[in-house]
């Protein structure tokens, strides 16, 4: 049985500025994860395993100095040939409530996961952008990883 890397879903982490006066943000933060569901093991009739509705947490750190809470839920399987992947979608919270929504897709183990904005509330109203997400560091166990995420974010 091939196993999976749980902790490679926080890979796709999301860094969002939540300064609403830039057009265009810059993308450069550190995401600390905790899982906070491992999802549901599954089994295809194929033979290939996977988890589907696993949670996480980040605390996101910006560059300068923002911080902001994000959750994500996605799903991760491999393929007949070993290979590992997944997608999902986040929501990151800033404090004043404004939301920015997210889908991801993860690369194959050690490989960034590519991020996609999909809008948002408040200030994130219509936002677009796109960027990527490589793990640091992830504990033995795969329930908790650092990562960093770059990209651009473009509100209207």
């Amino acid at each position: 049985m091939k196993k999976i890397h749980t902790g490679a879903i926080g890979a796709f982490a999301i860094c969002i500025a939540f300064n609403a006066l830039a057009d265009t943000e810059e993308v450069d933060s550190t995401l600390y994860w905790v899982q906070t569901d491992p999802g549901q093991a599954v089994e295809m009739p194929s033979g290939t395993k996977g988890r589907t509705v696993i949670r996480n947490h980040a605390t996101v750190v910006q560059a300068d100095g923002d911080v902001s809470s994000q959750w994500c839920t996605g799903h991760q399987g491999v393929d007949g040939s070993g290979r590992a992947g997944g997608a999902g979608y986040c929501t990151s919270i800033s404090d004043n409530g404004d939301m920015l929504y997210l889908s991801y897709v993860l690369g194959a183990e050690d490989e960034p996961a590519n991020w996609t904005v999909m809008g948002g509330t408040g200030a994130y109203e219509g936002a677009t952008g796109s960027g990527t997400s490589t793990m640091t560091s992830a504990r033995g166990d795969g329930r908790a990883w650092t990562s960093r995420a770059q990209g651009s974010i473009t509100t209207k």
